[in-house]
């Protein structure tokens, strides 16, 4: 009998396998075991273990050994799954929602007699109710729902909360070039924001690792074309010949790349190990922001809350007359406020005439 399992895993781990499995064997000792019968004949029952989230195992049993068999039932199976659907992630638009909701409807209309109706119902209601706030022009953000007269009224604040998270996600995918970036695009729309504070911090170390890699890369570019020139060859004429070409046209591409990313005005340079070029010129730009976020603002006295300048104009506007509005849209102006946010004040200063 095979019995594969690994007793290192934890409690939690445990507990996890045993809600996605599907069936389980009651055996003559008095344990259990949970999984999937994927096979059975007349001498022995065939059950497939989720070991982890992407590893599964086969036991065998003998049918000698079982004293009884529990097995799921379909809705049940399918429930599990459903079940994943409850937990939503944020920013998700209206067409993932409307598929999410269909998938508990086919369950609910596929098996209206099973156990689990009440609790699809649950989820399909929480679904349903987040979807009409999506589709208002609302959205999901830090696991709780933000409607549209919400964001509105905040929106410098919201999306300056839309803009961390997305720099977060990219860090702890481990893109750090395109967490630069999207720090780039945060800046110019976000300075003065109440987040960058604690935003900053955590680019200086993105910046700190990419520095060593690049620095790392550039140590070794002779001996990374000593290698793949060893390499060609050791290759047949043929394939020497075919490998060369597809490695002109690659780095011609990489090379289109490095030319036209450099010509863009603050756009973070992609390196390639085997085009110098990119790896110095990635590097200064490593090098200038480090010194850049290492250098305190010259009058620290003059940064202000966006948050809260544009949180008030947006209360105040709508009832202001022509002159207080003009003194409003001054007063942000000052303030540094980027066009695309006095555009959306401009609209509510102008909504109700």
């Amino acid at each position: 009998m095979n019995v594969s399992l690994f007793p290192s895993l934890s409690i939690c781990s445990l507990f996890f396998l045993a809600q996605a499995s599907a069936d389980t064997l009651l055996l003559n000792n008095g344990k259990s075991q949970e999984g999937k019968v994927i096979f059975e004949d007349a001498t022995y029952y065939l059950l497939e273990v989720q070991v982890s989230e992407g590893i599964k195992d086969e036991m065998k049993f003998l049918k000698s050994d079982v004293k009884s068999i529990t097995k799921e039932t379909p809705d049940i199976e399918k429930f599990e799954k459903l079940k994943e659907l409850a937990s939503v992630p944020d920013l998700l638009g209206v067409a993932e929602y409307e598929a999410r909701v269909k998938k508990v409807q086919d369950f609910i209309k596929g098996f209206p007699a099973s156990e689990k109706l009440k609790e699809a119902q649950l989820i399909l209601d929480s679904l349903t109710a987040e979807l009409e706030v999506v589709r208002a022009g609302g959205m999901k953000l830090s696991g709780k729902m933000v409607t549209a007269e919400q964001y509105a009224s905040t929106a410098y604040a919201y999306d300056q909360l839309i803009a961390v998270q997305k720099i977060n996600r990219d860090i702890s995918y481990g893109n750090f070039l395109g967490a630069l970036r999207l720090f780039s695009d945060y800046e110019s729309k976000f300075a003065n924001g109440k987040m960058r504070e604690e935003l900053v911090p955590k680019i200086k170390q993105v910046l700190t690792v990419h520095q060593a890699s690049l620095t790392e890369s550039l140590a070794g570019f002779d001996a990374r074309l000593k290698a793949r020139e060893a390499g060609l060859a050791r290759m047949s004429p043929e394939d020497k010949l075919s490998t060369e070409r597809a490695l002109d046209e690659q780095m011609a591409n990489v090379k289109t790349r490095y030319d036209a990313e450099k010509a863009t005005k603050n756009t973070w340079i992609t390196p390639d190990a085997y085009l110098k070029e990119s790896l110095v010129e990635a590097l200064r730009q490593v090098d200038n922001e480090i010194k850049r976020l290492s250098t305190p603002p010259k009058n620290e006295l003059s940064l202000i809350s966006l948050e809260d300048s544009y949180r008030e104009a947006y209360e105040k506007l709508p009832g202001a007359s022509p002159e207080e509005q003009k003194t409003i849209f001054e007063k942000l102006k000052r303030e540094r406020m980027p066009d695309y946010y006095v555009a959306k004040l401009k609209d509510r200063a102008t909504a109700d005439q």
